[in-house]
Order: C-alpha cells, then sequence, then structure tokens
C-alpha cells in the first residue's frame, strides 16, 4: 500500500456540543467504529465555511443531481460573530 494513503476511520456519531467561551470554535464530539470513547474537539468556525465548499466540490465532481445529497447554501457565509448572534438568537 502507498504510504501517502492512509486508511480512514470509520465515523459512526457527529455532534455539535457547544460554543466555546469566546464564540470562535464550536465543541463537537465524534464516535468511531471500533472505540467506545468519544473524543471531543474544538472546531473554528471557519473550518465549517471550508468543510461545506469541499462537500460541494466532491458533490459536483460525483455530479449528483439529487436534493438528497446536493448542497446548496442559502446565502453568503458569515462572520463568526454573526453565526453565533444567529445561533443564540434561534435558541
Amino acid at each position: 500500500m502507498d504510504q501517502d494513503k492512509t486508511i480512514p476511520i470509520s465515523v459512526i456519531a457527529l455532534r455539535a456540543d457547544d460554543y466555546s467561551p469566546d464564540g470562535k470554535n464550536v465543541v463537537i464530539s465524534l464516535a468511531t467504529k471500533y472505540s467506545s470513547a468519544e473524543r471531543k474537539f474544538s472546531v473554528p468556525i471557519e473550518c465549517f465555511y471550508d468543510l461545506i465548499v469541499d462537500l460541494q466540490r466532491l458533490n459536483a465532481a460525483t455530479g449528483a443531481t439529487s436534493n438528497e445529497t446536493s448542497l446548496q447554501p442559502t446565502e453568503t457565509p458569515k462572520p463568526a460573530e454573526d453565526l453565533e448572534r444567529h445561533f443564540l438568537d434561534e435558541r
């Protein structure tokens, strides 16, 4: 096997738990297939924008047109402060 290729670990659960105290990160929990341990990560909100762009690129590369697999943003991403305010207003 090529050393540049790593075998991905199967994730069975991914959840957003909370915001960091400064509101710039989202605390997520991740559970994997072969481990009973749940790990927590603090991820900058900007990383989620990058993830959405990557998912759209992958979706476009596969030529998927189904509503189930199509990711279409409804608006332009907002700065972290606006996102935090938006989500806090919905609570």
